[in-house]
């Protein structure tokens, strides 16, 4: 079940947050009219000041181990400091939740997935042939 972190409805915050055994340093920056977030994983520098925006995963996927964060909004707004907690949230998903939504790759297609004997699909039979 994903966890909603508790924002202050304040320009700049920072606050730190154990979620599934994982120690995160948070800070939130009001600059020039946007938010902007750093984040500190177990003490190691991960993200500093990347625009914040709506349904966009906020760690990069090489540090996904220890789970993410999203800001969800209405409308997919960006994320603004006097809607945290009335209608913006910041949620956080476990590495476990994260699995369980990704989509699976495609099987790849070769030349073993062709059956030689088949009939062509219809685009591909020229025109006026005659059987």
């Amino acid at each position: 079940m994903p966890v909603t972190v508790p924002l202050q409805a304040v320009p700049n915050q920072s606050f730190t947050v154990n979620l599934s055994g994982v120690v995160f340093d948070i800070t939130i920056r009001y600059c020039a009219g946007i938010m902007a977030m750093s984040l500190t994983i177990n003490g190691v520098d991960t993200i500093d000041n990347i625009r914040c925006v709506a349904g966009s995963p906020v760690i990069p996927s090489q540090y996904q181990e220890n789970g993410n964060f999203l800001f969800i909004t209405s409308n997919f707004q960006l994320p603004i400091y006097t809607q945290f907690n009335v209608s913006q949230s910041l949620v956080y998903f476990s590495a476990a939740e994260l699995a369980a939504y990704r989509i699976p790759l495609p099987v790849p297609f070769s030349l073993a997935n062709l059956n030689p004997i088949a009939p062509a699909p219809l685009r591909m039979i020229p025109q006026n042939y005659a059987s």
